[in-house]
């Protein structure tokens, strides 16, 4: 795949944010960060929502979409691949009784949008939408939940604000509530979303895809917390 500086999603930009040569690794020299235990069960776990969400079904449906969707990579042993596995399916039944009990009218999952935004094209990729009252949508992001989430976290998620604006903008629907649902502890922490502060985040997405298209790399992050430490060049923290 061509690399294409004009596309964006919220990856790449908090990529950059985090640190411009871990953006340059993964998306231009697209040599991409190795999988962790924690990673692939998140991936695992929201594939498999997804799937539910497009084709719901009983609680064995879900373990077994579950059992496609899981992914090998990042486990050190088979030992390590099997506990995850199981800490990902009690995660799963315990979503899955909350879901009966918590009935919502999901119009979306795994919603994919793109909008133009002056010379760049904004992408994502949305885990759930529901209807509200009055017309209105909430987007809820699935999170495992290996961090507390606040509803400081949701206010101020640029991931969210940036799902916000493309429900707006390329879906035609009006965002009345953005939100993480924290799978491990069944907790939906959300907020009202205010339109009045997109303006706001298209500047920080210009001015951060700016620095991208100019290859600007006059900053570095935090290296001993990034997940390519160990492979990055320019890394202060290989042996963390």
């Amino acid at each position: 795949m061509i690399f294409d500086p004009y596309e964006l999603n919220y990856s790449k930009i908090r990529a950059y944010l985090d640190c411009p040569f871990l953006y340059r690794y993964i998306y231009v020299e697209r040599k991409f960060a190795p999988q962790t235990p924690f990673s692939s069960l998140g991936l695992s776990v929201h594939r498999a929502l997804a799937r539910f969400h497009a084709r719901p079904g009983d609680l064995g449906d879900l373990i077994s979409y579950y059992e496609d969707a899981w992914l090998h990579q990042g486990y050190s042993t088979p030992q390590e691949s099997m506990e995850f596995y199981n800490r990902g399916a009690l995660v799963l039944e315990n979503w899955w009784l909350h879901f009966q009990q918590n009935s919502a009218q999901v119009i979306y999952s795994e919603k994919s949008f793109e909008f133009p935004f002056e010379k760049w094209r904004v992408k994502g990729t949305i885990d759930r939408v529901d209807r509200m009252p009055g017309g209105l949508v909430d987007l809820i992001d699935y999170k495992m939940g290996f961090e507390d989430k606040n509803q400081w976290d949701v206010a101020g998620s640029l991931q969210l604000s940036i799902y916000a604006i493309g429900l707006s903008r390329a879906l035609k629907l009006k965002v009345g509530s953005t939100g993480y649902f924290v799978l491990t502890s069944l907790q939906k922490v959300s907020v009202p979303y205010d339109a009045a502060t997109e303006d706001a985040t298209l500047a920080l997405i210009r001015g951060t895809a700016e620095k991208m298209v100019a290859q600007d790399m006059s900053r570095k992050g935090t290296c001993a917390r990034c997940a390519i430490r160990k492979l990055c060049p320019e890394s202060e923290a290989k042996e963390g």
